[in-house]
């Protein structure tokens, strides 16, 4: 769901290349589940490798404006299919769309991309539930995140088809392990007493993610291991982050699924039909999300969840 921009970017100084978003939802849905993916990319591009001193973004690397390589760029694994509405779930075209005007503008603003998306995609219905769909994609990654891997934690999906949840279906795979998950705690130590991976970065960037206090709690798994009881710059410790965030996540699906019972009304059927199909799957994938990862690591910590909700023990 969420890693840290490869320090490749920064350190080719003398090499063509391109950066590849994945419009496709992988790892990310799979275009079932609702999430808007510019918010991510926009995170990347503005991300600041300190490779030429401050201010050298991403963004400015791969436009050729620091480098000045003969070829440079951005391109996508893209999620057109043969729906008729190309791309599965009717709101997985804000990412295609998305794409598209971030390929042409880097700095475009992803607010703008939503508006324009939706005012062009529902053009007939009131502006109650423009706002309605224009809020969903915007809490849509964050909502995706918080009920699937937590804190910069890598794959936990099912293997093969990477649908669906299964946290250690590559946890013991040649392809390297994600969450090292034990009784005691959790994340993987890429700092000098693990991989050292970190020291990849700028000097820079090096100091913001080689110590706990100073990592971003969004990439803490990332590049530490940390006992569950481990306080976050929130207050709380990991493991009450993870039971709330996969509550909290079931929470917002099932808050939209209500809320699209009031505005569908308002939309050509078979549009409001499939829609509402598709928030059904998605309320039954969070829940399902939510129910193994929480029991997961209750069982591994033994933890209890500190307000007392329902977790399979």
């Amino acid at each position: 769901m969420r890693e840290p921009v490869t320090p490749l970017f920064g350190a080719l100084k003398q090499t063509n290349h391109v950066i590849e978003f994945q419009i496709a939802q992988e790892y990310t849905g799979q275009q079932i589940d609702v999430c808007f993916l510019p918010p991510m990319w926009q995170e990347i591009l503005e991300f600041d490798t300190h490779a030429k001193g401050e201010g050298t973004t991403v963004a400015k690397i791969v436009t050729g404006n620091v480098y000045k390589p003969q070829r440079m760029g951005m391109t996508a694994v893209v999620n057109t299919g043969r729906d008729s509405n190309w791309t599965g779930h009717t709101f997985a075209q804000a990412n295609l769309y998305g794409y598209g005007v971030m390929a042409w503008d880097p700095e475009a603003d992803v607010k703008a991309i939503i508006s324009e998306w939706t005012k062009q995609t529902f053009t007939e219905v009131p502006e109650k539930t423009i706002q309605f769909i224009e809020r969903v994609l915007g809490e849509s990654w964050g909502v995706y995140e918080s009920y699937t891997a937590p804190l910069g934690v890598g794959w936990m999906v099912n293997t093969g088809h990477h649908y669906g949840p299964d946290i250690n279906g590559y946890e013991y795979s040649p392809w390297g392990t994600y969450h090292f998950s034990d009784r005691e705690g959790m994340g993987v130590d890429r700092t000098d007493s693990g991989s050292g991976y970190y020291r990849q970065y700028e000097p820079e960037v090096q100091t913001i993610y080689g110590e706990r206090e100073s990592c971003p709690d969004e990439l803490l798994l990332f590049f530490h291991h940390v006992p569950y009881r481990h306080r976050l710059k929130s207050g709380k410790t990991v493991i009450q982050h993870i039971y709330d965030s996969h509550f909290a996540g079931v929470e917002k699906v099932e808050q939209w699924v209500n809320e699209w019972d009031i505005h569908k009304e308002t939309v050509p059927k078979q549009q409001a039909d499939h829609i509402e199909a598709k928030f059904g799957a998605q309320v039954t994938n969070a829940r399902e999300w939510r129910d193994r990862i929480n029991t997961y690591y209750y069982r591994m910590s033994g933890i209890e969840d500190s307000k007392g909700r329902t977790i399979y023990k």
